[in-house]
Parts: structure tokens; C-alpha cells; sequence
């Protein structure tokens, strides 16, 4: 009698578990889902992303700050670790020169490791569009 009981239990669990679990749909709902989706996507608008003034001011405002320092780091004839100093101040202005393209919708030069050919190329682009720093 023991079994009775847990088929049934078991049963009731699994009728629960049933409701709480969506069903997936069927294949010609989304063949149809599919189909509309492609649709929408053909005629929808695309959003163009304006950049927020505050961010482009703040990357702005670093890039000269770093440009300054890197300044500084080449001109200070005995400076302690000048190479690693150095090094870093160009990779942290590398990855907000890419940070300011991608607020100016530059497109990516991927193909390009950093190099200073991408950092002229970059900064060239970005005084193009009317970035300052």
C-alpha cells in the first residue's frame, strides 16, 4: 500500500512541475516566429546611439591628463622604472583612445595591433571629428 502512496505523490509532483515548466511551442509557431522576426528586423528603425556629453567630456579630460604624463615620463631624464612607467601610461592612453572611437562611432581597426601607427591613425580620426585633447 506504501507504493500507492509514492505513485501518487510522484504523480502529483510531476503535474506540478508540468505547470510551473512552459511548454515549448511547436515547430509551425516558430517557423512563424521566425518568419515575423525577420520581418520586424527588415523594417525597424535603427536606433543611432548618441554618445552622453559627460562621457566624451571625461575621456577627453583623461586623454589629456595621460597625454601629460606620458609627456612627462619621456622628458624626466632619471626617473625610477621609466620604461615600465612608461609602458603603462601608453597602454592605459591606447585603451582610452579606443574607448573615445567607439564613443565617436569610428569604425575599429582590428586588423592593426597596437602599434603607434594605430594610435596616429586613431588620434587623426578622432581631431577629424572634432575631438580635442
Amino acid at each position: 500500500m506504501e507504493w500507492l502512496g509514492v505513485v501518487v505523490v510522484f504523480g502529483l509532483l510531476c503535474g506540478l512541475l508540468s505547470l510551473l515548466v512552459p511548454n515549448p511551442p511547436s515547430r509551425r509557431r516558430r517557423r512563424w516566429s521566425r518568419s515575423m522576426q525577420r520581418v520586424t528586423r527588415r523594417f525597424r528603425r535603427r536606433k543611432v546611439v548618441q554618445a552622453d556629453p559627460f562621457d566624451t567630456l571625461w575621456v577627453q579630460t583623461r586623454l589629456s591628463h595621460l597625454a601629460g604624463e606620458i609627456r612627462r615620463i619621456e622628458t624626466t631624464p632619471r626617473l625610477y622604472a621609466r620604461a615600465h612607467r612608461l609602458m603603462a601610461a601608453e597602454a592605459a592612453y591606447d585603451d582610452l583612445l579606443d574607448e573615445a572611437c567607439r564613443l565617436a562611432g569610428v569604425p575599429s581597426e582590428a586588423e592593426l595591433e597596437r602599434s603607434e601607427e594605430k594610435r596616429w591613425l586613431e588620434e587623426r580620426e578622432l581631431a577629424s571629428r572634432g575631438w580635442s585633447w
